[in-house]
């Protein structure tokens, strides 16, 4: 059960298995009711009742599928947006950075270390200090950890 949860398309196919099967169970019980039991039975409203509760199980069945398939393709469609927003919203967070500022970042990317940066670009450790201050205020992270994570 655990993997049908994990997957929303297995657990599609098994709630169409399911209703698949309750489908079958109830047309068994019609047959049974109306082909061999009907002319034993005394139809009598309680018989009339059995056929209704039957016939509405059978309907809120269906409706219940439904209802789960649109509330998580609506919410696969939901996150799906939200990602790509949150895409774009970083897209255009590393636009705002200057050609210093990105230069830095892809030093930082690369896994280099502020020394080494400062000596690459030829700037000072508190030039570099203050770019990467300027990196995190746009890209609204804290640490060197949470750009590699935004970025790779």
């Amino acid at each position: 059960m655990r993997s049908l949860l994990a997957n929303p398309d297995a657990l599609f196919r098994f709630q169409k298995i399911l209703l698949t099967s309750f489908t079958l169970l109830f047309l068994g019980a019609v047959y049974i009711l109306f082909g061999e039991v009907a002319d034993k039975l005394e139809w009598n409203e309680t018989v009339y009742v059995l056929v209704l509760i039957m016939a509405a199980s059978f309907g809120v069945s269906i409706a219940w599928a439904r209802i789960e398939y649109s509330k998580v393709r609506l919410l696969m469609d939901k996150l799906q947006s939200e990602e790509k927003n949150k895409e774009s919203s970083l897209q255009h967070r590393l636009n705002q950075l200057s050609f210093k500022e990105k230069e830095v970042l892809n030093h930082i990317l690369a896994g280099k270390s502020n020394k080494e940066i400062c000596a690459t670009l030829f700037i000072e450790h508190s030039t570099l200090k203050s770019h990467i201050n300027h990196i995190y205020k746009k890209l609204e992270i804290n640490s060197r950890k949470e750009i590699v994570l935004a970025l790779k």
